[in-house]
């Protein structure tokens, strides 16, 4: 109603419409309109719709009037037509055709009447019942029922009649006249129910295409889902495959490195070996001319009686000269470096044929995923959670035997965004995924998955809660291996997640599960064991305090070698490895750290001079830590030995100590200090700030008599050695 002109304009002629007909494609034009394109139509018989282009039939007398009327439009026309009355414009009468300011309607005729003509309208009896309004007097809801007025049968015989019939056989509308005189003997129902009819047979198909629609639509968003998941999954996999050849090209390059430094050792070698048979044949030339200058320099100036009184010298002199002058040739060829590199074509030939990898293909699409925790999330802790992951339906489980899913999951802190470590992917079957990792701090936490390149972020966030390290029980209690533990000292762990433990007093190192449970011992070599700790490869370093060695045994505790020299060590205690692999040893009859090399020899000391009795050792993040429990300090140094912060003081209150022992780093990187004399361990950053403490001296369960080494455990729990109550505690 706010846009009638628009609405009521024809979009071939631009003006309002007269007499609108209506396409089979529902587009209505002007009768005119119509009959032009007829007229002028270049196919015989047919017109194309000027908007769809939809063929139309033109009826054989090349008249359009046999369209269906738009007696909505008609309607709409007549409200125009009043509104713009009331302003500025007239209307025509419908009777004498004049225009007019000053007329009414007729809502039963549909037609305006002048002021003159009303008078003759209203004369006549059948329209005693009319209802007239004038123009001026309209209101909105006049409007109304303008717009809503039944059809009229255009025809003029018939006198305006209302249609209220529907002819079955002429498939058209009638009014009463039409029946009575054009369709009496056709089938002929009432409009309503035709109507009706009509209107459910559409609402029906209506209906059926709004699904159709609608699935259509649902279709196109999966669809698209589809590619966006789809164009993810390749740049994952395009990043994967750069990631993988990148990964290929580091290593290719250390091994490149590592050859090369190999080469640049061998000529090292072989040039100073050149340069040292060098210096010695040039100081044996040297002398040689001397005397060759000397000798001659006599035959000049001695007569026959001095060089016969000389010859003895002179025998001498060249005696002395016989090694230089009798120098073999073959021992002048110096030692040349004759390596030379062989291809690995091997190698070459295998990246050839299998190449960097291979495309899997997978039917498998997660739409939706849920995460759900199996036990409580605590920092520094293991924590374990199953990922499930389902189709469209939601019910039937995603995965199933599909071995190239590729699935990751990480878990942030909210915070700082630091990504929990130790992450742990095992496949359940059917969807179902158990992911292990362990928090390095506590708070809010987000989880990300990313399943065959499509990620899900929506999932609650997971609240980690702070480490209050809980005993959960004692381990290593009464006799193990027929023997009663006894002053056990050092703790260390292997890739298996075995507890490896020295019993200083009873001269063995044992072997327990992570239960706690006795697996094995060996005693070979040992006498007062003390420190002790694995390798990558499974090989076993430990400390001797009884005959001041480090000796090395095999993954299985068999002896393979003693690793120093004799009185290189007085009184070892802990021992700690560095990245090179260098064997990191407490001397305290040295007061001081050495450094070994894997093949025994001492590379660096440190801490001369300030350390007084170094107990424990340890290497992380290309640091060093020592403790010192006689000063009761800890004093860290870089891996070159230099000097960098001490923490800590003698003293009973949070951070300081009274004979610190054995240290270790757990899963969130806090550093943990066993101290002896206050029967506590104590934890704090590696910069050296206080974080808390737990224990107290006693017998009880939580509580120590000089604890001597603390051990984390790949789960995250602590096992903590007490020297004094001789068993070993677990925390959480």
């Amino acid at each position: 109603m706010h846009n009638l002109k628009e609405e009521l304009t024809c979009s071939v002629c631009i003006h309002l419409y007269k007499e609108p007909k209506q396409l089979p494609c529902f587009h209505i034009f002007c009768l005119e309109c119509l009959n032009d394109l007829a007229r002028t139509s270049t196919c015989h018989g047919i017109i194309k719709c000027p908007l769809c282009q939809v063929e139309v039939a033109v009826p054989e007398s090349g008249n359009m009037e046999t369209l269906p009327d738009c007696f909505f439009l008609k309607n709409l026309l007549d409200i125009l037509a009043i509104k713009e009355c009331s302003s500025t414009s007239k209307v025509t009468c419908g009777n004498c055709d004049q225009k007019s300011e000053d007329a009414c309607y007729c809502f039963n005729c549909a037609k305006f009447w002048c002021n003159d003509c009303i008078n003759a309208h209203n004369i006549l009896r059948e329209n005693k019942e009319h209802r007239i309004l004038a123009l001026k007097d309209f209101q909105e809801e006049d409007f109304g029922d303008v717009l809503n007025r039944p059809a009229f049968c255009p025809k003029e015989l018939h006198e305006k009649g209302v249609f209220k019939f529907y002819c079955k056989e002429c498939e058209v509308p009638a009014c009463s006249t039409c029946v009575t005189l054009e369709h009496n003997r056709h089938d002929v129902e009432h409009l309503e129910i035709a109507t009706k009819a009509v209107k459910d047979n559409i609402t029906s198909q209506l209906d059926a295409t709004k699904k159709s629609c609608q699935t259509m639509a649902v279709r196109i968003q999966e669809l698209e889902e589809q590619a966006r998941i789809t164009e993810r999954r390749s740049q994952i996999v395009k990043e994967q495959i750069q990631q993988a050849v990148q990964t290929m090209i580091s290593t290719l390059q250390q091994e490149e490195r590592k050859l090369v430094t190999e080469v640049e050792n061998q000529t090292r070698e072989a040039l100073e070996k050149v340069a040292e048979d060098e210096a010695k044949f040039q100081d044996q030339l040297q002398q040689g001319e001397q005397v060759i200058t000397q000798v001659e320099r006599l035959l000049q100036r001695s007569g026959g009686a001095e060089l016969v009184r000389a010859k003895s010298s002179f025998n001498d002199l060249f005696r002395t000269l016989s090694h230089t002058t009798n120098v073999a040739a073959s021992s002048c060829e110096g030692p040349s470096l004759a390596t030379v590199f062989v291809e690995n074509q091997a190698l070459l030939h295998s990246l050839h044929a299998s190449g960097i990898g291979r495309l899997d293909k997978t039917a498998a699409q997660a739409i939706h995923c849920t995460v759900e925790l199996i036990n409580e999330a605590v920092a520094g802790l293991e924590t374990r959670l199953e990922l499930i992951t389902r189709c469209l339906d939601e019910e039937e489980c995603y995965f199933s035997y599909f071995p190239a899913d590729r699935v990751t999951v990480k878990i942030a802190s909210v915070q700082s965004g630091t990504l929990a470590g130790d992450m742990q992917i095992k496949d359940r079957d059917k969807g179902r995924y158990e992911v292990s990792c362990i928090p390095q701090q506590a708070g809010e936490h987000r989880i990300t998955a990313v399943i065959n390149g499509q990620e899900f972020s929506e999932f609650p966030n997971v609240t980690v809660a702070k480490r209050s390290f809980k005993p959960v029980g004692c381990l290593a209690l009464g006799s193990i291996d027929n023997a009663s533990l006894y002053r056990p000292w050092g703790l260390s762990t292997n890739d298996s997640n075995e507890i490896l433990l020295s019993d200083m007093a009873n001269d063995r190192i044992l072997v327990l599960n992570e239960k706690g449970e006795f697996i094995r011992s060996f005693w070979q070599h040992v006498s007062y064991p003390n420190g002790l700790i694995s390798d990558n490869t499974g090989r076993i370093f430990v400390t001797n305090r009884g005959h001041n060695r480090i000796l090395l045994f095999n993954q299985n505790g068999e002896y393979v070698s003693t690793l120093n020299k004799p009185g290189s060590l007085v009184e070892p205690r802990g021992v700690s490895l560095d990245s090179q692999g260098n064997i990191i040893v407490c001397d305290i009859g040295g007061k001081c750290v050495k450094i070994f090399s894997p093949n025994g020899n001492i590379l660096k000391t440190i801490g001369k001079g300030w350390l007084s009795r170094p107990l424990g050792c340890l290497c992380y993040d290309g640091k060093i830590f020592v403790s010192d429990s006689e000063i009761h300090v800890i004093r860290v140094y870089n891996s070159k030995g230099k000097f960098l912060y001490e923490f800590g003081k003698h003293g009973t209150k949070d951070g300081e100590f009274n004979q610190p022992v054995c240290l270790a780093v757990d899963k969130t990187g806090h550093l943990l200090v066993c101290c002896a004399g206050s029967h506590t361990v104590q934890v704090f950053t590696l910069d050296g700030k206080f974080v808390t403490k737990f224990g107290e001296h006693g017998k009880e369960l939580g509580q120590f008599y000089k604890p001597t080494s603390v051990l984390v455990l790949k789960s995250g729990c602590i096992v903590v050695c007490e020297f004094g109550n001789n068993r070993l505690q677990m925390f959480q």
